[in-house]
């Protein structure tokens, strides 16, 4: 009875748990619209051109420079060889350091018809000589070395006077190093400059005396005679038509001037510009003498329209003489270094004046003239303006490690250089030496030296060369190392 109690309770209670409602879970789903989030990720390449070192040996000695001044040049580095084995301790050295103040070759603007004209003022200095020079903000040494001094000097001297245009490389870092007999330039192109091998077959012991000088310079600023020197006699010599004062030379010193330089066996002349008888007098005298003319259009601080009027004229002269006289014409000489216009202003102007000149029936070759520096930081100077070769004005004076008688080898490293950055051919459109001025670095202007450096020069370039300058330029100023006048070396050539 009890169990029968206990069952029915049980199966009463069960009833009561399964018949009790139970809570029902409802799931609600809902799918929001999609969402798109994009990350935008920006990545770049920065091409940082490091500028390229030169290591050069000198007997021995090393010397690495960073040429801060060519950073869109290349190769990246290269390796220069000089050995003397007749003075073991005259270490020079190269570097690239340009120019230069040879915006000094600025023609003066006087009038074809005066002998006494005033030249006219080129940014804001008293004559056409040294109107933007790279060096102006630079002290001239105003000590040189006493005649007695030592023949050679075997020191870099850092603290020297330097182009403050061009980058200031000249800080050796480096003192030991391989002793290399063969002279080697790893960065010359063979099809372009002469191979810049340097071997001394010079007799000569440069001097570090400034004050040794034997040019002289008459009042007309030049000379009906002129001594025969030694050394053979470069392609092209730069000539400028003007007095001392600054006026024309008259039809007649124009004259002797241009039977002097043929006499000489040169059969060139640069001219810088188209005044002072250009027309009447040199052209005429030159084609007698069966000579050739680099002739110049001047490009002033006035900027690239100042040659317009130049242009001009010469197009309605060649129109009906023809050109037949003019070796190339060269549009502006050192515009660029001498801040008077902007590389694509010059580009520009080129190409303009090359089609002006192709229209009125010129078929020679044009160029411009710069520091090679100018050039190497510039490709696009030789690139884009059309350009038939690239014309380079050298100085290895303003490179205050390079004496006299390595400026041959300094002449054609730099011609290699350009003919790398351009990729084209590259013609030496001035270079020289001073014989009387103030020392810089190891350079040091005298009449001696300059026939040193003269003679490596033309060694190194077969002659393939313009030298600065026929006579002393006693109406430039001389420039703050008192040299600009003292180019003139006619009287060096047989």
């Amino acid at each position: 009875m009890i169990s029968s109690t206990y069952f029915l309770s049980f199966f009463l209670l069960f009833q009561v748990i399964i018949g009790a409602p139970v809570a029902n879970l409802i799931t609600r789903v809902h799918t929001a619209d999609a969402v798109t989030k994009t990350n935008t990720y920006t990545t770049g390449t920065t091409t940082v051109n490091l500028p390229p070192v030169e290591i050069f040996i000198s007997n021995g000695v090393t010397y690495t420079f960073t040429l801060n001044g060519k950073a869109a040049a290349s190769p990246t580095t290269f390796t220069s060889v000089y050995t003397d084995n007749n003075d073991n301790n005259d270490n020079n050295n190269d570097s690239d350091n340009e120019n230069d103040d040879n915006n000094n070759n600025a023609p003066a603007q006087t009038a074809a018809a005066t002998t006494s004209a005033s030249p006219t003022n080129n940014g804001g200095n008293d004559s056409p000589a040294a109107a933007n020079s790279p060096q102006d903000d630079t002290p001239a040494a105003t000590n040189s070395p006493q005649d007695d001094a030592p023949t050679s000097m075997s020191s870099v001297q850092d603290n020297a006077p330097t182009s403050t245009n061009s980058p200031n490389d000249n800080v050796p870092v480096s003192t030991n190093s391989p002793d290399d007999n063969e002279p080697v330039s790893t960065n010359a192109p063979e099809t372009t400059s002469p191979q810049n091998t340097i071997t001394s077959s010079s007799t000569y012991q440069e001097t570090t005396s400034s004050t040794d000088s034997t040019q002289s310079t008459s009042d007309s600023g030049s000379s009906s005679s002129a001594s025969s020197g030694s050394i053979s006699a470069p392609t092209a010599i730069a000539y400028s038509p003007y007095a001392n004062d600054g006026g024309c030379k008259d039809a007649s010193t124009i004259q002797s001037d241009l039977e002097l330089i043929s006499s000489k066996g040169i059969n060139k002349i640069r001219v810088y510009g188209t005044d002072c008888g250009l027309y009447d007098t040199i052209i005429p005298k030159a084609k007698d003498l069966e000579m050739k003319i680099n002739q110049g259009f001047y490009i002033s601080d006035a900027g690239v329209d100042s040659i317009d009027d130049s242009v001009s004229e010469f197009i309605e002269w060649g129109s009906e003489n023809g050109y037949d006289v003019f070796d190339f014409i060269t549009v502006g000489n050192e515009a660029i270094n001498s801040n008077f216009c902007s590389v694509s202003d010059l580009i520009s102007k080129i190409k303009s004046v090359k089609s002006k000149l192709q229209d009125a029936g010129y078929k020679g070759k044009v160029t411009t003239s710069e520091p090679p520096a100018i050039f190497t930081t510039n490709p696009s100077l030789c690139k884009d303006s059309n350009i038939d070769f690239a014309g380079i004005n050298p100085h290895s004076y303003f490179n205050t490690v390079i004496g006299a008688k390595l400026a041959g080898w300094y002449v054609t490293s730099e011609q290699s250089l350009v003919s790398k950055a351009c990729d084209m051919d590259v013609v030496i459109t001035e270079t020289g030496y001073p014989h009387k001025g103030s020392s810089n670095g190891d350079n040091y202007p005298s009449a001696k030296n300059q026939e040193i450096a003269i003679e490596s020069i033309m060694e190194k370039t077969n002659g393939q060369v313009t030298i600065l300058s026929t006579f002393d330029d006693m109406w430039k100023h001389p420039g703050p190392h008192g040299i600009e006048q003292y180019f003139g070396s006619l009287n060096l050539f047989s």
